[in-house]
């Protein structure tokens, strides 16, 4: 009797911590996921005179950042999704597939040291043939420096500007911008330290991206070849442009 007693006490504390567990992993997984959502939609809900603060913003994307969300199969973009954490604006580098999917994401937060307005137009000269590239998927992407300076200076001159209005595409905020993944894995093999990430306004006043490799805080123009580097754009924005629907 004794025995059958100690079996039934021990059945009940197994079924016990069985159940405990299960709520933790349960707790674990709604808490990440509103941690995910929450990224997102805090961007989308934010204010945006205190998000950007006047100062210049800069998100440097390490090349094993580029290459660890590049290393799955089926990579159909790659999404620069804005969010904030904290009260601070920070991006999302995130693969997905063509179902939209995630396959991947890394974190990358804002460094306030680096000075990127004031390089890019140090570089306007520099000019990167284009002809050199011969998948289209990365040219239409390629950045000159000139351009580049003229969106960073732009951004960086924008306090007469409606934040609302050119962070959205009729009235709704934009939700991350999308680029092919050959023009990222390209980024990543320009044997560099860093792709930075900086804000800027286009020909059509809208906010897009900025990249530019960097070397040990300095914008990396040139191979060790002699042969130049490049910036990029051309990162498509959802709104408007959401793939996949």
């Amino acid at each position: 009797m004794k025995i059958k007693h100690f079996i039934q006490i021990l059945t009940a504390v197994i079924f016990l911590l069985f159940i405990s567990c299960q709520q933790e992993e349960v707790t674990s997984e709604s808490t990440e996921q509103l941690n995910e959502n929450s990224f997102a939609k805090n961007w989308q809900e934010a204010d945006l005179s205190k998000i950007f603060t006047g100062k210049e913003m800069n998100y440097p994307i390490s090349v094993e950042q580029l290459k660890s969300i590049l290393n799955h199969k089926n990579v159909y973009l790659v999404r620069f999704v804005p969010g904030v954490i904290e009260g601070k604006l920070q991006v999302k580098v995130v693969s997905i597939d063509a179902k939209g999917t995630v396959l991947d994401e890394e974190l990358v937060l804002q460094n306030e040291d680096l000075r990127i307005n004031d390089q890019l137009q140090e570089l306007r000269t520099i000019v990167f043939n284009k002809e050199t590239i011969s998948d289209p998927m990365v040219s239409k992407h390629i950045l000159q420096f000139d351009e580049a300076a003229d969106f960073v200076g732009s951004w960086n001159q924008k306090s007469s500007l409606d934040l609302n209005e050119v962070t959205s595409y009729d009235g709704i905020r934009i939700r991350y911008f999308s680029m092919e993944p050959n023009a990222v894995q390209h980024m990543a093999n320009t044997e560099v330290e860093y792709i930075n990430l900086s804000w800027g306004l286009n020909k059509d006043n809208k906010l897009t991206t900025v990249f530019v490799p960097i070397v040990d805080t300095k914008i990396a123009a040139k191979t060790k070849n002699g042969n130049n580097r490049s910036a990029y754009d051309f990162t498509d924005p959802c709104p408007n442009t959401c793939r996949p629907d």
